[in-house]
């Protein structure tokens, strides 16, 4: 069992060296990208990486307060799914997702259960499954965000 300092410096670690490789990757229009933090230009809109004991995940998070807002949103994306699916495996659709901060929002995402962020043995995968996933979400996104942008 880890300490919570060791936990605390395995994630550190983990998330250090995926941004050192990321780092590298340009966007399709060979621009850099801060993909640690990424800008979707819509406020309340996420995409984000996630690694914890349960494996790791790219997810679409729509955290608008107006649930309305949030739902024309999700199905916005829900139109696009035949494109998202051909770019990101497995994707699941979750209309209503409790956050750990509590609020319900809307996540779409993609996950490699199969690996563990406390084992240095995982991390390889557990990169190359967040890198790759998110060059695609990313090239979607160049191609379609515009559209997602005319909903605000």
């Amino acid at each position: 069992m880890l300490s919570k300092e060791e936990a605390k410096n395995l994630r550190i670690e983990f998330w250090t060296r995926l941004e050192e490789q990321m780092q590298k990757i340009k966007n399709p229009h060979g621009s850099k990208v801060n993909w640690m933090s990424y800008n979707t230009g819509i406020k309340h809109l996420y995409f984000r990486m996630e690694a914890d004991e349960n494996g790791c995940r790219l997810v679409i998070d729509l955290q608008f307060p107006d649930n309305g807002i949030r739902e024309i949103f999700y199905e916005q994306f829900t139109e696009f799914s035949n494109l998202l699916e051909g770019k990101l495996k497995g994707l699941q659709w979750l209309p209503e997702f409790e956050h750990s901060n509590g609020k319900t929002i809307s996540r779409i995402f993609t996950e490699r259960a199969d690996c563990h962020l406390f084992n240095k043995d995982d991390w390889d995968k557990m990169h190359l499954f967040l890198k790759l996933n998110f060059t695609k979400l990313d090239e979607f996104w160049t191609e379609f965000g515009e559209v997602f942008h005319n909903l605000k």
